[in-house]
């Protein structure tokens, strides 16, 4: 059964990335303008840094937690996210590669008018969910490189 924080992982980057794309629809209307080139040249850049970043950070994890007495598996059971650990990783490396993806097809323009307009609409849609799941993963790496298991506080008595 899929858990409800995988679907939250998945529909509110797609609805707010809907709702913006709707807006763009019918109150902008433009699919190309001046300054495309530079967005475009902008999203492969970042893409591509985030791609890097995911690569990289997961080696790190994995070597931090060797470093320590527990294995990072044992750590992500015991906090229950083994299973959005995969996910959001997949998930955050396919909307990257598409997001590259698709703004190198834009950037190159060999493609006609309506088709040009469709895979806009697309590009517009997934560069609002690279940004969303981006920031969404990449807080979840950083809390689980910092968490640390609570210790019982001691109590202390009061002198009178």
């Amino acid at each position: 059964m899929i858990s409800i924080r995988r679907w939250i992982n998945v529909f509110i980057p797609m609805i707010i990335s809907l709702i913006i794309m709707l807006l763009w629809i019918f109150f902008i209307k433009e699919t190309d303008f001046p300054g495309l080139k530079d967005v475009l040249n902008s999203i492969i850049t970042f893409s591509s840094i985030v791609i890097g970043f995911y690569t990289a950070m997961y080696g790190v994890i994995v070597t931090i937690v060797q470093g320590s007495s527990r294995n990072i598996f044992e750590k992500m059971h015991e906090m229950n996210l083994e299973n959005t650990f995969k996910f959001q990783l997949y998930f955050s490396l396919i909307i990257s590669f598409l997001a590259l993806t698709l703004s190198i097809i834009m950037q190159t323009r060999l493609l006609k008018n309506d088709l040009q307009i469709l895979i806009f609409y697309i590009w517009l849609l997934i560069a609002v969910m690279l940004f969303i799941v981006s920031g969404t993963t990449m807080t979840f790496l950083i809390k689980l490189i910092f968490h640390r298991e609570q210790k019982p506080r001691k109590k202390t008595k009061i002198q009178q």
